[in-house]
């Protein structure tokens, strides 16, 4: 039963990401190079991306607590093929412009705000007591997802923008069929009833007085703004303004970062672990950062190709340790606002960071931005390993 509920929400997972990993590389192709937007335009359009789970996921992790999930993410993958359509339609149109594809943005940043929660408090519920092996598992096919969506994105050049965006809104759509088959699960309340702005406090008290969360926490933090900020914003600009391309290799430079990621989770699955996770994720920003670092010396095409895909793989194993220390350490009464605060401090990095390096990239260019992205996680990790003992954190059952 309880495999049939995992295979179940992973393809629930699956469905919401390949629509995310074909906006991922649909939208800054869009502003750059349909619209040729200027740097620091692309930096605030792709922070407009991230930018509702700032005010927004918060909320969504104390929804996900209070009512049933399961009716969340239905409503989710249901709003979620809205914004799609709509934008399919103004381009065939032809009424195309900056403030409408921020409005795109906005609306499915929402949307994701909400979802994510309900999904993540949902997953240690089908983990069977499997929580690393199932945050790998989801991750793994999460970012498989996004490179299916990737591929398909890199047609727009070919089959046009409408269709990869019908194509999108049919995905999402699809895949209410595997929510709709988990079972619904009463939501765990507090004996005493709280205000929502109690159980916000609440969720984020959890987090911050925790020695085990709060130091991956930090450090996941300093990654979303520093490299996730630039490979939002630096990687569009670099593949146009240095090996003049376009939806094609925008989606090879994205896909090489996911086969990456993908390569790392298969080998973690395959090892059954890591024990010493806190010390896995401050390694995996050591490697990360020498990969993209290199990246800034004009390499050769397809050696910028291999040093995403080798950041790729760093990112994989910091991102699968960091959720899965959230994952362990998390009380079950509250584990969708535990985790609602892991997802604020990954989305809400990335708005932060895509302006930050959006406007580097106009000053120094963005090949010495990378740089500067690397100097930032480093810098982080070494506060990060001073004031915290994620150096010998260890897995816990």
């Amino acid at each position: 039963m309880m495999a049939s509920q995992r295979s179940w929400y992973l393809g629930g997972v699956t469905g919401f990401v390949i629509p995310l990993g074909i906006q991922a590389i649909l939208f800054p192709w869009l502003v750059a190079v349909q619209l040729q937007e200027s740097a620091e335009r692309l930096g605030l359009a792709q922070m407009s991306t991230q930018l509702p789970a700032i005010f927004l996921i918060l909320f969504g992790g104390v929804l996900a607590d209070r009512v049933d999930a399961r009716k969340i993410l239905i409503y989710g993958h249901l709003l979620a093929a809205l914004p799609a359509l709509a934008l399919a339609w103004v381009l065939h149109q032809g009424h195309l412009s900056y403030e409408v594809l921020i409005i795109y943005a906005l609306f499915t940043g929402s949307v994701t705000a909400f979802v994510q929660p309900a999904r993540d408090g949902l997953l240690n519920r089908v983990a069977s007591g499997e929580v690393q092996k199932t945050v790998t598992i989801t991750m793994g096919l999460t970012f498989t997802a996004q490179l299916c969506g990737y591929l398909l994105a890199s047609l727009a050049d070919n089959v046009g923008a409408v269709q990869i965006l019908l194509l999108q809104a049919v995905i999402v759509l699809v895949s209410i069929i595997a929510v709709l088959k988990l079972v619904p699960v009463a939501s765990t309340k507090p004996a005493v009833q709280q205000s929502m702005p109690e159980q916000l406090l609440g969720g984020l008290r959890v987090v911050f007085g925790s020695q085990r969360m709060l130091p991956a926490l930090s450090m996941l933090f300093g990654v979303a703004v520093f490299f996730g900020g630039s490979f939002a914003v630096l990687n569009p600009l670099i593949v146009r303004d240095v090996y003049f391309g376009g939806a094609d290799e925008i989606s090879m430079s994205f896909a090489a970062f996911v086969a990456g990621t993908i390569s790392s989770i298969i080998l973690l699955v395959a090892r059954g672990g890591v024990a010493r996770q806190g010390r896995a994720l401050l390694l995996a920003m050591l490697t990360g950062g020498l990969s993209l670092g290199s990246a800034a010396f004009s390499l050769p095409f397809g050696s910028y190709l291999l040093a995403l895909f080798v950041f790729g793989m760093s990112g994989g194993v910091a991102m699968s340790m960091g959720r899965t220390i959230m994952q362990e350490a998390a009380p079950e009464a509250s584990r969708a606002r535990v985790m609602s605060v892991f997802s604020l401090a990954n989305i809400g990095g990335l708005p932060v960071g895509a302006v930050a390096m959006g406007y580097c990239a106009a000053a120094f260019g963005p090949l010495n931005c990378l740089l500067i992205a690397v100097a930032g996680v480093w810098l982080t990790a070494l506060v990060v390993l001073w004031r915290s003992n994620l150096w010998l954190l260890a897995s816990q059952p």
